[in-house]
C-alpha cells in the first residue's frame, strides 16, 4: 500500500480540551458547594422567618395584656375619684361631729366639768381622744355614741385607702414589667428583622451565583461538545505526522493478542468499528495496531479512556474503553507497544475492546484489514 501524508488544518488540541473538562469539573464542584450553601442560607431565613413571626406574636400578646391593664387602670382611677369624694364627705361628716363635740365640751365647761375639759385638750389625736373620752365618766351616752360613729368611720376610711393605695401599686407593678417586656420583646424584633434581611441578601446572592454557574457550565459544555465534534473527527490531525513521529507502514497487526471472540461487528446498528471480549480479558494489554502518533489520550464521555492514533500515512486508529492508559497525547508510538489495559469505561456493557480504522477521513470494516 502506498504511503501518504495526511495535512489537515486541527483547529483546537488536546490539552484545550481537557483544560475545558477540568475548568467543568471545577465549576460543576463550585455549583454543588453553592447548591449545599444555597439550601443551609434557605433554611436559616425559614428559621429567622418563623422566629421574626413568634416575635410578633409575643409583642401583639403583649400589647393585647397592656392594653387590658390600661383600662383596669382607667377604672381604678375611676373608683379612686369616687373613693376621694367619699372620703371628703366623711371627712365633712366628722368635722360636723367634732363640731357638734366642740359645742358639748363647752357646755361641759360651763357646767364647771374642768377635768373632762383636761382629758379632752390635752388629747394628742381624734383616737387619743376617743379612748380617754371613754373614761371619762361624766360624758353622756349621747357622746359616746357619737365618738364610737367617728372612730368606725375613720376605721373604713383608713382601711379603703389602704385598699386603694395596695390596688394602684399592685396595677403600676404589672404595667411596668409590661412596659419593659414590650421594650425588650420589640429591640428583639428589630434585631431578628435586620438578620432575616441579611439571610435574605445572602440568599438571593447564593441564588444568584448558582444561576451564573449554571450558565457557565452550559456554555462550557456546548464549547467541550464543539471541540470534541472537531478532535474526534475522522481522520483529523495535528499536522504532517510523518516528519515528526512514525509512520505506520499500513499493515496492522491485531490489537487484542490472544483474544479473537468478537460481540459486536462493524456497521450494526451504526457500530462504528468492532467490540473484542473474552473471558478474562479485563486488564490485559491493548496494542498499537501500527505505528504513528497520539492524537489523543484521555477521557471521551461516550469511549471512556481512550486513545486515537494517527499513522501518518492517511490512517487512524481508535482504541476505547480501557480501564487505564499507557500512553499520552503527542508520543510516538511504534506498532505493537502497550497503550492501555482493557476495561468497561465511557458507554460499555462490559469489559472490551472497541477498535475503529479511519482511512481516508472514513470509517471502515476493521476486520477488512486482518
Amino acid at each position: 500500500m502506498l504511503a501518504a501524508l495526511l495535512l489537515i488544518t486541527f483547529p483546537v488540541s488536546a490539552e484545550t480540551l481537557e483544560e475545558l473538562r477540568e475548568t467543568q469539573n471545577s465549576l460543576q464542584s463550585q455549583k454543588e458547594e453553592n447548591e449545599a450553601r444555597l439550601e443551609t442560607l434557605k433554611l436559616d431565613t425559614e428559621q429567622k422567618r418563623a422566629y421574626l413571626d413568634t416575635l410578633y406574636g409575643q409583642i401583639d400578646t403583649v400589647q393585647s395584656q397592656i392594653d387590658v391593664l390600661r383600662k383596669q387602670i382607667a377604672a381604678l382611677d375611676g373608683k379612686i375619684a369616687e373613693s376621694e369624694d367619699r372620703i371628703a364627705e366623711k371627712q365633712s361628716d366628722i368635722n360636723r361631729n367634732t363640731d357638734l363635740l366642740k359645742e358639748r365640751i363647752k357646755a361641759l365647761y360651763v357646767t364647771g366639768d374642768a377635768s373632762t375639759l383636761a382629758v379632752i385638750l390635752n388629747s394628742e389625736s381624734i383616737l387619743d381622744f376617743t379612748h380617754k373620752v371613754q373614761l371619762l365618766k361624766s360624758v353622756t351616752q349621747h357622746d359616746q355614741e357619737l365618738i364610737q360613729r367617728l372612730t368606725s368611720q375613720l376605721s373604713e376610711i383608713e382601711t379603703e385607702l389602704a385598699e386603694i393605695n395596695e390596688d394602684k401599686a399592685e396595677l403600676s407593678r404589672e404595667k411596668k414589667e409590661l412596659d419593659s417586656k414590650g421594650a425588650e420583646l420589640t429591640k428583639l424584633y428589630e434585631e431578628a428583622q435586620h438578620s432575616l434581611e441579611n439571610a435574605e441578601n445572602e440568599e438571593r446572592s447564593a441564588l444568584a451565583d448558582f444561576e451564573l454557574l449554571g450558565s457557565q457550565i452550559e456554555e462550557n459544555e456546548a464549547a467541550i461538545a464543539e471541540l470534541e465534534a472537531q478532535l474526534y473527527q475522522p481522520g483529523t490531525s495535528s499536522g504532517n505526522l510523518g516528519s515528526g513521529g512514525y509512520v505506520g507502514t499500513g499493515n496492522f497487526i491485531w490489537p487484542m493478542p490472544g483474544y479473537t471472540y468478537l460481540t459486536c461487528y462493524f456497521g450494526e446498528g451504526g457500530h462504528r468499528g468492532i467490540d473484542i471480549a473474552g473471558g478474562d480479558i479485563y486488564g490485559k494489554a491493548v496494542i498499537a495496531a501500527d505505528g504513528g502518533t497520539v492524537l489523543y489520550a484521555g477521557w471521551n464521555d461516550s469511549y471512556g479512556n481512550c486513545v486515537f492514533i494517527d499513522h501518518g500515512n492517511g490512517y487512524e486508529t481508535r482504541y476505547a474503553h480501557m480501564s487505564a492508559l499507557a500512553t499520552e497525547t503527542g508520543a510516538a508510538v511504534e506498532q505493537g507497544e502497550v497503550i492501555g489495559y482493557v476495561g468497561s469505561t465511557g458507554n460499555s456493557t462490559g469489559p472490551h475492546l472497541h477498535f475503529e480504522v479511519i482511512s481516508g477521513g472514513g470509517l471502515t470494516n476493521p476486520m477488512g484489514y486482518f
